[in-house]
């Protein structure tokens, strides 16, 4: 349905006459179709190229939204579209605008992310990525599509087996969450963890955590695994010279993807790669043609204040305001009599 309203759209475009004098067209056909002037605006044309390649670009369910023919179609999206786009560029080069601080930088971001775009197809291009990059990926980190079996396991390390055995008399009376937190924060040895509130994370079967340094003797996961996930562990564990209340909060079953079910998401990440690599000597390149001076000391004027905000630059050697901005200026001192 889509071609065949393309078609239709293009095969008459050569022949199309719309005249509007309010706005100063001059539409009219010319004897090569993609070289057809369809309509003036100003010093610039539109040719029927341009009017192919703007509406292949629209899905066909918007394309009814400007009439119902392909006669009617073509020429409301040219006079409500593509004429509307040039009047309003030209209003804004006659006003200027594209010397506002704020236009300039949109240009840029636009222009910059038509180079990126561009870049990244001609990454995609010249050095697609291969099977063979993707299955080396793979398998130089094997450790990102694959993890063992883990429970999560909540702990209160204390001195002797007597206080583990009070601890878990407590909340034997309230095995609430927040009691174990708070008991947690309060007797804790370990202040790594008590200020979790005892939380561990999830802990591998070697005793491994996500902590740095931290790594659970074998004795405590072999009482975690005694017990179900939500469970106590009954007894205080040993953990070296002190004692371990342990809670199984829950398990995670183990991961295990295959290169098939990854390989997707690999070729995108070296595909990104890639193209980071080509925007990087792209900027190198540019940076060496065209940068010619460059004083990044004098960014050392702008304060920046804790929360972002901007302060106006201050002469060097002069005193820092301790008003608050936006607060009213002190009020003048009463001049004292003096006789």
């Amino acid at each position: 349905m889509r071609a065949r309203t393309v078609k239709l759209l293009l095969a008459a475009a050569a022949t199309v006459v719309v005249c509007a004098a309010s706005t100063g067209l001059s539409l009219r056909a010319e004897a090569q179709p993609s070289a057809a002037v369809v309509a003036r605006v100003g010093d610039k044309a539109i040719t029927a190229a341009e009017v192919e390649r703007r509406i292949a670009q629209i899905p066909p369910f918007q394309l009814q939204s400007f009439g119902r023919t392909p006669d009617e179609i073509r020429r409301n999206f040219v006079s409500q579209v593509l004429v509307r786009e040039l009047l309003l560029a030209q209003g804004a080069a006659a006003q200027k605008l594209t010397e506002r601080a704020d236009v300039q930088d949109r240009i840029r971001g636009v222009l910059r992310a038509a180079l990126l775009q561009q870049i990244q197809a001609e990454a995609a291009a010249s050095s697609p990525v291969t099977d063979e990059e993707v299955r080396a990926y793979y398998e130089a980190n094997r450790d990102k599509f694959s993890a063992p079996p883990m429970v999560a396991l909540w702990r209160v390390l204390v001195a002797t087996r007597e206080e583990a055995e009070a601890i878990l008399a407590e909340l034997k009376k309230d095995p609430s969450p927040q009691r174990f937190k708070d008991i947690a924060r309060d007797r804790s040895l370990d202040k790594a963890t008590s200020l979790r509130g005892g939380d561990l994370g999830f802990v591998a079967p070697d005793g491994s955590t996500a902590e740095p340094g931290l790594k659970l003797p074998p004795g405590l996961m072999e009482a975690a695994a005694r017990v179900k996930d939500g469970e106590l562990v009954p007894e205080p564990v040993a953990e070296g010279d002190r004692f371990a209340v342990l809670w199984r909060r829950q398990s995670r079953r183990p991961v295990s993807r295959s290169l098939e079910q990854e390989a997707p998401s690999i070729r995108q990440i070296l595909a990104h790669a890639k193209a980071e690599a080509q925007v990087k000597q792209r900027l190198e390149r540019l940076r060496a043609q065209d940068v010619s001076g460059h004083a990044p000391e004098l960014v050392d004027l702008i304060d920046i204040t804790s929360t972002g905000d901007l302060q106006p630059l201050r002469r060097p050697g002069t005193l820092a305001s301790s008003r608050r901005p936006g607060a009213p200026p002190p009020s003048p001192v009463p001049r004292q009599d003096m006789r």
